[in-house]
């Protein structure tokens, strides 16, 4: 799911989405009690018993978001996303009972409640296939011009392609490379050069233009998208859009700049102060609370396998700093020692039986919490990593060092978006999420990578 909102079109349809569940949510809580009660009875009703009626929306929405489904870029129509709908709704009506048990005195009647929670899930899914009905309306798209046909042109133009939710129609190009010009790119005609930008605009009715230009731009280009500007046509660069429609930073289509200005820009109080005080405290209490299930996990890793419980290894953290993570060991013991440093492969055989299952449920990462409550770690953040691995990827992969620029995590935007790395390849993809994450850092998004944690953990989708 992407989190940052641009102004258009991805904002306005989140909000529409939004707006529409808390409509049909309350709606059906107000048509429920009248069908069970009567008018007058059903009014009464509902005042009498507000706070359990705006916890059941509250447990529907929050349910909706775990099941990511408010992803704009979703087709609501196809059978697994109505099945989707059908399956939150469902464990919404099983948290709702539940909460309702735990305090006795915010329990609704059984009637007005079933009957709810079968108006809800109807409604919602005869919203969400209106939803994508409408979006696959012209008058819902938005035209689009790309400014260079080069590789970050391209890049952005299958971004684009893949995501037919987001409002985007692409139209063409505008290139100043007359080998390019009046040719086709990915399917897209190259209009002509920066002096017909204008004209191109007028003629396709573009209301969107993403620069796609990533080294100096001519002066008269510059002028030309101001001249666009003002006369109420949006503006936005490659790699802003690239991150909004992905949850990514495609960082081989920046430079230094752009990221200083990211540094620059980004604001400092949730990250220095407000977050490590957060992670502290809940670190310490998910600690307590899991002291039984590390209890069973030591056992079963002592009984598995010959070798200690823990795994303890020197990791980099925030700005170089060297600490000591802890891990529940799922590797036979001494596992390096033929090997060296090398990635953990799919299949690897040095992972034991039991570590196999501690992977897959991201179990073996609990005694981490310690590391966050020592101040080495953040409960969100990209992941530690060896010195002698930084030292590779410092060389091969650019503007890697920004992930030093913050703490470590026990999981992190990367982590919930992509499996585990085991090459070059698959670590540039995750330090994409990983700058991400960076630029982006906020309570919202932190609060995202916990709820899909959560998920990774109940349904086993990790490596």
């Amino acid at each position: 799911m992407t989190i940052k909102i641009f102004n258009y079109p991805i904002a306005k349809r989140l909000i529409l989405l939004i707006v529409g569940d808390l409509l049909i949510v309350n709606g059906s809580i107000f048509l429920s009690a009248i069908i069970r009660l009567g008018l007058s009875g059903g009014c009464e009703y509902l005042r009498s018993n507000s706070a359990s009626f705006a916890l059941t929306a509250l447990a529907f929405l929050f349910t909706f978001f775990f099941f990511e489904l408010y992803d704009i870029r979703k087709d609501f129509k196809s059978i697994g996303n109505i099945l989707t709908i059908a399956f939150a709704s469902g464990s919404a009506f099983i948290i709702t009972t539940f909460l309702f048990y735990i305090s006795w005195s915010l329990r609704i009647g059984r009637g007005v409640f079933i009957i709810n929670g079968v108006l809800i899930t109807l409604f919602i899914i005869g919203w969400r296939l209106l939803y994508s009905y409408m979006l696959d309306q012209p008058i819902f798209k938005r035209n689009v011009l790309i400014i260079g046909a080069g590789w970050a042109g391209k890049t952005i133009l299958q971004e684009i392609s893949r995501s037919k939710k987001s409002g985007l129609r692409l139209v063409g190009f505008i290139d100043d490379d007359p080998a390019k010009q009046g040719k086709l790119i990915g399917g897209f005609p190259v209009f002509g050069n920066r002096y017909s930008l204008n004209t191109v605009i007028h003629q396709n009715e573009i209301g969107l233009v993403v620069n796609a230009i990533t080294h100096e731009k001519h002066a008269d280009l510059i002028k030309a998208l101001i001249n666009c500007s003002w006369n109420g046509v949006d503006i936005v660069d490659m790699p802003t859009l690239y991150e909004q429609l992905t949850g990514k930073i495609p960082f081989k289509h920046i430079n230094d700049m752009w990221m200083l200005h990211v540094v620059i820009s980004k604001p400092k109080l949730y990250g220095k102060l407000v977050k490590p005080i957060i992670e502290v405290f809940f670190a310490l209490m998910l600690f307590v609370l899991l002291i039984p299930a590390m209890i069973i996990i030591a056992i079963v890793v002592k009984m598995s396998s010959r070798g200690g419980v823990f795994y303890t290894q020197e990791r980099i953290g925030k700005d170089g700093t060297e600490f000591t993570i802890i891990k529940f060991r799922t590797m036979v013991e001494n596992a390096e020692s033929n090997t060296g440093a090398v990635y953990a492969a799919d299949n690897d055989p040095r992972i034991t039986k039991a570590g196999r299952f501690l992977r897959k449920w991201r179990l073996d990462e609990i005694p981490q919490l310690l590391n966050v409550i020592k101040g080495e770690m953040s409960l969100v953040g990209p992941r530690p990593e060896r010195h002698i691995f930084i030292r590779e990827f410092e060389e091969k992969i650019p503007f890697y060092t920004q992930r030093l620029a913050v703490r470590p995590g026990l999981t992190g935007w990367a982590q919930v978006k992509y499996p585990y790395a085991s090459s070059i390849e698959q670590t540039e993809e995750k330090l994409q999420y990983d700058l991400y994450y960076i630029k982006n850092m906020s309570f919202i998004l932190d609060v995202v990578v916990v709820l899909k944690t959560i998920k990774v953990v109940l349904f086993g989708s990790g490596k």
